[in-house]
């Protein structure tokens, strides 16, 4: 389980460090699905079951990047099955992950290095060049054993210019994130 977990992580990655440096993705895009519940309703605090219930990550994910002219969001499955990616032409990319099995003390610091911070009092981390230059994550503790992963990845710019989105789309996310242990 450890490795799979580790394999994730390079794979979610490298991912991250390709698809900020291709002009095209590959695959099949799937639409993001409509706003639904509540996210306060769901449950909170469980480490059994999925602490983030009904909540989606394309449904945090798009009102941040919408509004700086991103493409719709589409679900993506690298990091968890709970995922959604989007990009801006010549720009670069932008992901959420919301990771029911694994905190902020299971993310890998890939290339960069965790430093950390805090999100609307929650323990975070901030991981600038996590996938090299022009990179970074943030990641939000949810519960001891689960996170909100905010990445993004730059075609032209810094790690600080990264991160500085990836803090902005954990910022706007974090209020409707269930309150864990």
């Amino acid at each position: 389980m450890v490795i799979k977990k580790r394999f994730i992580a390079l794979a979610a990655t490298l991912i991250l460090a390709t698809v900020g440096c291709s002009p095209e993705r590959s695959g099949v895009a799937t639409p993001a699905p409509s706003p639904s519940t509540n996210p306060s309703s769901s449950p909170s605090g469980s480490t059994s079951g999925n602490v983030f219930g009904d909540l989606k990550a394309c449904d945090l994910l798009e009102p941040t990047t919408t509004a700086k002219g991103f493409d719709p969001p589409t679900v993506e499955q690298a990091e968890s099955d709970n995922g959604c990616a989007t990009r801006k032409r010549r720009y670069g990319s932008a992901r959420l992950y919301l990771v029911a099995e694994a905190g902020i003390e299971q993310l890998s610091a890939g290339q960069g290095t965790k430093n950390p911070t805090k999100i609307g009092g929650r323990d975070a981390v901030e991981i600038p060049g996590d996938a090299g230059t022009q990179s970074c994550t943030v990641a939000i503790a949810v519960t001891q054993g689960s996170r909100l992963t905010a990445s993004t990845g730059l075609n032209e710019g810094t790690n600080e210019e990264a991160c500085a989105l990836s803090r902005e789309i954990a910022e706007a996310a974090e209020p409707k994130l269930p309150r864990g242990n």
